[in-house]
């Protein structure tokens, strides 16, 4: 369940602003749990059937780069408060670049354009017009794991938890330049560094190099991780993919990652002789 504490908050009516995947259904199912109404906008198209149901017929496609209808929009629904959760690639800018003039002069006002400064950007013009961002994480409390193996078919070797501390600090020197949370390490050597292109690509690129021979794949929150954006997240289809690329070991941080389907991500490791574990910083600095 979700936090009491935000109850606290005032939230008249939620606007979720959903990317692809789980994340934004397990928002929604936990503030209409306990109570608030949910409105979607929605960015992803994998999940919007699902979020129709959630949020009793009140969804909305957008696109990101139409700033005053969107706003519009939300004003329309009624939304007080507005959550992130779910995945938007970023390289959306490039594909498919539908900017209007608001947008295209919040851009051009940044020199940088990486992950954190682009969602900060997008958080003070909300904030600007009234709107205020509530953590994603206030709504996932549910999917935070404590320190632990969460398998139990296979062990860690010296090799794997050299390379667990290795890309431990790697990862999130990576995260502090706003680079990306993901790293992927065997035998000492980087194979891959997380980018623009996201997990799952890092991953496929890390089995490449590697030749599908093993790896260790960390993930890790960022220094000063902003949690009403980009928290790291970890689910089935990163075991999938990870198997796929010859790699056999996850390593999140704990009580910082999200986990999509903790059970049925433990089964699938242990019966392809994989390893889950969920380690504390100060555990491996």
């Amino acid at each position: 369940m979700s936090d009491p504490s935000i109850a606290s908050l005032g939230i008249t009516r939620l606007g979720l602003i959903a990317g692809e995947g789980q994340l934004p259904i397990h928002v929604a199912q936990n503030a209409t749990r306990q109570g608030t109404p949910v409105v979607a906008f929605s960015v992803g198209k994998d999940n919007r059937s699902t979020l129709k149901r959630l949020c009793n017929g009140h969804l909305h496609p957008i696109t990101p780069g139409l700033v005053d209808r969107n706003l519009a929009l939300f004003r329309q629904e009624g939304v007080s408060h507005i959550v992130f959760a779910g995945k938007v690639n970023k390289w959306i800018l490039f594909r498919d670049p539908r900017l209007d003039r608001r947008a295209l002069e919040a851009l051009k006002r940044l020199r940088c354009k990486n992950d954190d400064r682009l969602m900060l950007s997008i958080i003070e013009e909300l904030n600007q017009e009234g709107f205020q961002v509530v953590s994603q994480t206030d709504y996932l409390q549910n999917l935070f794991l404590p320190a632990g193996c969460l398998t139990q078919t296979r062990a860690m070797d010296e090799t794997d938890e050299a390379d667990i501390r290795y890309g431990f600090g790697l990862a999130k020197e990576m995260g502090r330049l706003d680079v990306g949370q993901t790293v992927v390490v065997r035998n000492g050597m980087v194979l891959a560094v997380e980018a623009i292109e996201g997990t799952d690509e890092c991953l496929r690129r890390a089995g490449k190099w590697g030749r599908k021979k093993g790896g260790v794949v960390v993930k890790v929150a960022k220094p000063e991780q902003d949690n009403r954006f980009d928290v790291p997240t970890v689910g089935l289809r990163t075991l999938k993919v990870m198997r796929s690329s010859g790699l056999h070991l996850l390593a999140t941080e704990a009580n910082r990652t999200l986990f999509l389907d903790a059970e049925a991500m433990i089964r699938y490791a242990e019966k392809h002789q994989m390893v889950i574990t969920s380690v504390c910083e100060t555990s491996w600095q």
